[in-house]
């Protein structure tokens, strides 16, 4: 590491305006104050900075802010033509920014509107500027951290995560996130274009550039080139998929999270966070944790992240990074090496916490076979890295026409890099269209008779190609592995029936023997169960959490297969009778089985339900109790009594929910954009034209065709949406899953979704998040969707005061939902989830219409299952259909005369419906309650009719009348006289 690598990534950080959208053709074309910084001072005393030395590293350094920038706007960079902040024609006016993906427009403007149009524009600017170097901490101003490495990082670190949130408080205004990078095509950005360039400028300058070869590159030696690389890491034994108890599903998931965490934090260190173009690292909770743990000073501009964002889970296993090619290998084993380093770590913690803090198998050493053994062969790794551009070849080339020659030729090598030459594949789309390389060649043209100044094409504009090539190649990496899962002397886990049952004993040891030692439960296990080393890990992990995360008191609580009875009462809260009900059967359940009492105590105010534990009010008791098998397995003679409690439970039960329990089914959810890769290499991007702004006047006879060609994804652009997620996984997700509702999140990342929900609330939420997602209308009215963008309309302690970000309108997103009963086992409820999710994602309609589509699966505890699948619309026209007063019989009623007389075609719909309400007695006396029922039905059936394939459309139809009884029926608790 040199400094000369952090001061090149500074630059790339600062080599625009912070705040260039709100300049005019006076000041937008300067640099930020970077010159002013002492840290930059050895370049700028020798006169040695990218924008005007002729050195070679330098004018490689150069090069990101033209593969950052010209990349994501294509030929549009080479026009003359501008669009300001209020303009002088129209001051009152901001800018139009638009929606990366959907390309919807919404206005973009300042608080401080007003006093910037009245004041002289670019001194305002300029002093804008000074105060927000005058915000750096002194420390980092000093003479002598020219050469001081571990200032000149912090320094990084501050111009990265803190100058962003400094800009928005010195105007008040958080919209400032918005900024574009480039007003003529304002879709991304500035905080992302200058955080790429960082990326781009770390790996073109090399980790190991000196001070020497900035003054004089030396002759013959080759200048760093950028790569693209992906780490990937995936465990032996799923660590989500299999768990059987809800504290296992939670806590695998944290694992994979934390784990991923852990190694982006530790390659953000030594390359920079810019470097992780996938995830972003930006506010991400455990991210900020580390960096105010690091330099808690920087809290002025960094928020702490509550105990609920530090325990939900939402990093992904696949990491993608930009990175000097010399640094790939180093960086892959680093990243290696720090997931197992983490790794050992955690067992360590949690075995000392089993046999220090509850006496468990105080005779296992550390390093015995079937704990350190199995816990070191547990993960597999993966890698691969692709150059950014052609190695050998210029990364930029003349768009001159008389450069036409080299031009092609350079192009073909790049596309054949990249696998564009392929008469199959790369048919259509290796560049560069015609329509754009007259654009170019025009743009040349004009501005060389007007500036005496060209313009190049360069690599970016393969960007998206690039990191499709790196995605195939990792695919490759991974069908090519030969693992195998390691031998398991002796017995092994009850539970999944991998790997070798923990203990102290020598191989071969007997079942009788390892039945014995895992008798003891330790507060932890069931004494029946035993598991391996990773299981064992995952169930200790909530107990030393705090620990591991250097913060005191952290309470961890997750839901169990009960909690859904907080929708139940968060559905009536304005009925207290269901609240009093509940608790009264509760009291009677512990008046009768007097144990419960204390084993219920480390239980008070942990559903596992944000909604419910963030209550001030007492809670004395737990949905655990409205569980006869929870009862059972935890009273320490509810084996030997298990008939006599069970009865004397039901008892208990039948006289205070005398019909239907309301802890008898829990709801899971599991939910994944629809062809993120195809968003990522720019496959569904629109047309240019949808992207730029209205007023952009451009007078080249090439401009109106190029504007046809459909939009590249440039790094920017990718950067600007990996950001940008984290407003629809960090923010708005969380808010509507565990304010708004009473779920709890379990992983939100990227577009990914898995949650727990309830019975009374899972269709809402559901609806809800995919109108988020989308950036659609907000059923419940409490955000505004301006531009795609979802902002909050009130004042909120969860949500940042700024429009959040959605993956807008054309993007859609495909869900698995499990209705289970309790006494489902878990580990069959995840199966069955990630097969329902398979199955959202492969429905098509007649039309061939993909995805976008929801599986609803009901698991009863006789091994039925109900089945019902559906295009989202569909789904919507179901809760239109279930909105009314109607009971479940109805729609009994509906499917039973479905299954026995469907209707033939779509004209017979209207006719079937009529005759199906005209034979129903609850309608006899009331024809207004009919007619809207059977409008409501035949919008439904029509609407499934258009978009269901013929085959499954009778057994669809019969399906979801089937959900609507059963959530109808299963929904009305009845409260007994108990009390």
């Amino acid at each position: 590491m040199s400094t000369e690598y952090w001061r090149a990534k500074i630059w790339g950080l600062l080599h625009d305006p912070v705040l260039k959208a709100l300049h005019n053709n006076s000041g937008r074309g300067g640099n930020s104050f970077y010159e002013q910084l002492e840290a930059m001072k050895p370049w700028i005393e020798i006169n040695k900075i990218p924008e005007e030395s002729a050195g070679k590293v330098l004018k490689n350094i150069l090069l990101a802010d033209y593969i950052a920038s010209a990349s994501d706007r294509a030929a549009i960079g080479s026009v003359t033509a501008t669009i300001n902040y209020a303009p002088g024609k129209n001051p009152d006016k901001g800018l139009e920014i638009t929606h990366l993906l959907s390309g919807a427009t919404q206005e973009f403007k300042i608080r401080e509107h007003q006093t910037l149009i009245t004041s002289s524009r670019k001194d305002y600017l300029a002093e804008k500027e000074q105060q927000l170097l005058q915000l750096i901490p002194k420390e980092l101003q000093t003479a002598d951290i020219t050469d001081n490495i571990a200032q000149i990082k912090k320094l990084y670190w501050w111009l990265w995560r803190c100058l962003p949130p400094a800009t928005c408080d010195l105007f008040n205004d958080s919209s400032l996130m918005l900024m574009p990078a480039e007003t003529r095509l304002p879709d991304a950005s500035i905080w992302s274009h200058v955080s790429m360039t960082s990326a781009l400028a770390g790996a073109l300058a090399g980790y190991d550039l000196t001070l020497e070869e900035v003054k004089q590159w030396p002759r013959n030696k080759p200048v760093s080139h950028p790569y693209l690389a992906v780490f990937s890491f995936s465990p032996v034994q799923e660590l989500i998929k299999a768990s059987r108890k809800m504290r296992d599903f939670w806590a695998g998931s944290w694992l994979l999270h934390y784990l991923s965490a852990k190694v982006c934090w530790k390659l953000a260190n030594q390359y920079g966070p810019d470097t992780l173009l996938y995830p972003s690292l930006y506010q991400q909770p455990l991210i900020d944790h580390w960096l105010l743990q690091t330099y808690p000073e920087y809290q002025q501009w960094v928020n702490a992240p509550t105990a609920e964002s530090l325990l939900t889970a939402g990093f992904p296993n696949v990491l993608v990074l930009v990175l000097p090619k010399a640094k790939v290998k180093a960086a892959m084993q680093t990243a290696q090496q720090t997931l197992m380093a983490e790794w050992q770590h955690i067992s360590k913690l949690v075995l000392e916490e089993l046999q220090n803090e509850r006496y468990w198998m105080k005779n296992l050493d550390a390093d015995h076979s079937t704990w350190e053994g199995w816990l070191q062969s547990q993960w597999q790794f993966y890698w691969t890295a692709l150059p950014i551009g052609k190695e050998g070849e210029e990364f930029k080339i003349s768009a001159a026409e008389n450069k036409d020659q080299e031009l092609q030729e350079w192009c073909d090598v790049q596309n054949k890099t990249y696998n564009l030459d392929q008469p199959v594949t790369g048919e259509g789309i290796k560049l560069f269209k015609d329509q754009e390389l007259k654009l170019l060649r025009e743009a040349y043209k004009k501005r060389w008779e007007r500036q005496q100044r060209g313009f190049s094409a360069n690599v970016g504009s393969w960007w998206g190609y690039i990191f499709d090539a790196t995605r195939a190649s990792l695919a490759a990496v991974k069908n090519a592995r030969n693992w195998e899962i390691p031998t398991a002397f002796g017995p092994r886990s009850t539970i999944s029936g991998i790997g070798p049952v923990v203990n102290p004993g020598k191989d071969w040891t007997t079942e009788g023997d390892t039945k014995r030692l895992w008798s003891r439960q330790a507060g932890l296990f069931d004494g029946t169960e035993q598991l391996n080393a990773t299981e064992t890990l995952k169930r200790g992990l909530p107990k030393i959490i705090g620990e591991l995360l250097g913060v005191t008191d952290l309470q961890v609580s997750y839901p169990d297969l009960t909690s859904g009875v907080a929708g139940y009462l968060k559905v009536n809260q304005g009925q207290s009778e269901h609240e009093n009900n509940f608790n009264q059967a509760c009291q009677a359940i512990i008046s009768r089985f007097t144990d419960t009492k204390t084993m219920l105590q480390d239980m008070r105010g942990k559903w596992g339900i944000p909604w419910r534990d963030k209550q001030n009010t007492p809670k004395q008791y737990h949905p655990r109790l409205l569980n006869s098998g929870w009862l059972v397995e935890e009273l320490e003679d509810g084996k030997e009594f298990r008939i006599e409690y069970t009865q004397a439970w039901n008892q208990i039960i039948s006289q205070y929910y005398p019909q239907n329990n309301p802890s008898s089914w829990y709801v899971l959810a599991a939910g994944d954009g629809d062809g993120m890769s195809e968003w990522l290499k720019g496959a569904k991007m629109k047309a240019y034209k949808e992207y730029i702004p209205s007023g952009l006047e451009v007078n080249l006879d090439n401009f109106p065709q190029f504007l046809k060609l459909k939009k590249r994804m440039g790094p920017s652009t990718h950067n600007a949406l990996s950001r940008a997620l984290l407003d629809f996984s960090n923010q708005l997700v969380p808010y509507l899953t565990e304010c708004r509702y009473a779920g709890k999140l379990i992983y939100g990342g990227g577009d990914d979704v898995l949650a727990y929900t309830n019975l009374w609330e899972w269709d809402e939420w559901l609806w809800d998040i995919r109108q988020c997602f989308q950036g659609g209308k907000d059923p419940k009215d409490e955000f505004s969707n301006d531009g795609d963008y979802w902002q909050y309309k009130g004042n909120s302690q969860q949500l940042v005061d700024r429009p959040l970000f959605t993956m807008g309108s054309a993007a859609t997103i495909s869900f698995g939902i499990i209705i289970a009963h309790h006494s489902v086992p878990l580990a069959i409820a995840l199966e069955s989830l990630w097969e329902a999710e398979k199955k959202a994602k492969k429905h098509h309609s007649p039309e061939g219409a993909k995805k976008d589509a929801v599986q609803v699966r009901v698991l009863y505890g006789n091994g039925n299952t109900l089945k019902s699948t559906a295009k989202f619309e569909v789904f919507h026209q179901w809760q239109i259909l279930m909105s009314g007063e109607e009971d479940s019989a109805l729609f009994e009623q509906a499917a039973s005369l479905w299954s026995q007389h469907p209707a033939p075609n779509s004209e017979a719909i209207l006719p079937w419906t009529q005759v199906f309400c005209d034979r129903r007695d609850q309608f006899q006396n009331n024809q207004t309650a009919k007619a809207e029922f059977q409008q409501r039905l035949a919008a439904f059936l029509n609407l499934l009719f258009t978009t269901t394939q013929i085959t499954h459309l009778n057994d669809e139809v019969e399906n979801w009348l089937k959900l609507a009884a059963f959530v109808k029926r299963n929904r009305h608790i009845k409260i007994g006289g108990g009390r």
